[in-house]
């Protein structure tokens, strides 16, 4: 039986994609007997079955029901997503994609530092919420971050992102004297789908 509730929570886990932490957290039982449950060291009560099923609104019968696949409830969806808001940018462990999707502010030198930067700012900042060129990319980066980037390798750097985390879009540019120029240029902006 300790087997079959330890699958159980391992669905729960995948699921709702907490962490054993997060569940822990979310669902109000003690980290290290949650994990003591899962690992089947410790033998867990109903009333701790219930305690991790109720957020879901998981009825014990459901979760017992070890043919049938467990289901969570839009209440119990809503409530995750609630705590999801409250709790992912805090990056304490309790979401499995946290490690995807924290990256930590550059320490390193060189072009390594070049590449992370980049990738801090596209994943961690809102700095592409509204388009940026390369020359407005090139300006802010060295005022903001220390970087000397040229427009070449500055768009190397970018191009890892296209498609996943930004769009780039063809914009008119205006000339210095209020006309507008024959030439393209390209604004990158976060996609909208992240």
């Amino acid at each position: 039986m300790a087997k079959l509730i330890s699958v159980r929570i391992d669905e729960i886990l995948d699921l709702t994609g907490l962490t054993l932490i997060g569940l822990a957290n979310f669902t109000e039982v003690g980290e290290k007997a949650i994990r003591s449950y899962h690992s089947r060291t410790l033998p867990i009560s109903v009333e701790i079955v219930n305690k991790l099923c109720d957020p879901f609104s998981i009825t014990l019968a459901q979760f017992f029901d070890f043919n049938s696949p467990v289901q969570l409830s839009a209440q119990g969806i809503a409530l995750l997503e609630e705590y999801r808001q409250q709790f992912f940018h805090k990056r304490k462990g309790y979401f499995k994609e946290e490690k995807d999707a924290f990256i930590a502010k550059p320490k390193s030198t060189g072009p390594k530092r070049e590449r992370e930067s980049v990738a801090y700012v596209v994943k961690q900042t809102d700095y592409f919420a509204e388009g940026k060129s390369i020359a407005q990319m090139i300006s802010d980066f060295n005022k903001e971050y220390d970087l000397q980037l040229e427009s070449g390798r500055l768009y190397d750097l970018l191009k890892k992102y296209l498609g996943k985390e930004l769009d780039r879009v063809a914009s008119a540019k205006t000339n210095q004297d209020g006309l507008t120029s024959k030439r393209e240029v390209f604004l990158y902006y976060r996609r909208k789908n992240n």
